[in-house]
């Protein structure tokens, strides 16, 4: 709309002073390009920073609030950065305080590095650290390493929050160092049964996973996202 209107002006004006105009014009030109050039440099900027993503659940059991998780996520250029930090107390049996994290980096869609950590009452469950090193994982659990030939692995448990698994058909699991199938039960619905036979189901709305139902041989638990 504004170059229609200064075109219009300088037609007007050229007809009255053609010098002038012509030199008007030279200048509307170079502040044209370099509105041009500071607008791409905007979008550049817009695109190369960091985009965040922040969800937060509640963990109940029997209707009662046990912990927290927060999960986030991190795009920059082709690299993605997904972690998870939570933290739960209560009876099971008897009282215990559970803290985990995760993490794992993406680049150009493949997992690059993960770590997964759990403390059970104070004391260390496990730690685990996975990093690709050509077309192999090796897994470091303390000072022992092992090498597996997952390559490659696109779709890891943690990325169970951050996206529906739409025409995903198996999620990695850290802690297994295993491939493990999703079942799609209902709409927007999955289910995952882990080796040891406990399972977890998790339901989306608009791509955001909403609720994940833990089902263990000992309790049931959920996580239900903060509005």
């Amino acid at each position: 709309m504004i170059p229609t209107i200064i075109y219009l002006l300088l037609r007007t004006y050229k007809r009255n002073n053609p010098v002038k105009a012509e030199r008007l014009a030279i200048v509307f030109r170079k502040i044209n390009r370099m509105l041009v050039i500071l607008i791409a440099l905007m979008l550049i900027c817009y695109y190369a920073s960091p985009q965040t993503t922040q969800l937060k659940y509640n963990v109940k059991r029997k209707g009662s609030q046990i912990g927290s998780i927060s999960f986030s996520q991190q795009n920059s250029g082709n690299k993605k950065v997904l972690r998870i930090d939570s933290e739960i107390k209560a009876r099971i049996l008897f009282l215990f305080t559970a803290i985990g994290q995760e993490e794992s980096v993406y680049e150009n869609g493949i997992m690059v590095w993960s770590s997964i950590y759990q403390q059970l009452n104070g004391s260390e469950r496990m730690n685990k650290k996975t990093m690709l090193k050509g077309r192999n994982y090796v897994v470091t659990k303390g000072k022992h390493s092992d090498t597996i030939g997952n390559y490659p692995i696109s779709y890891n448990m943690i990325c169970l929050y951050a996206s529906e698994p739409i025409n995903v058909s198996k999620v990695y699991s850290d802690s297994f160092q295993e491939f493990l199938n999703i079942q799609t039960i209902g709409d927007h619905d999955y289910k995952i049964v882990f080796p040891d036979g406990n399972y977890n189901e998790y339901y989306y709305n608009n791509g955001l996973c909403t609720r994940v139902e833990v089902h263990h041989r000992l309790y049931r638990s959920s996580f239900e996202l903060k509005n």
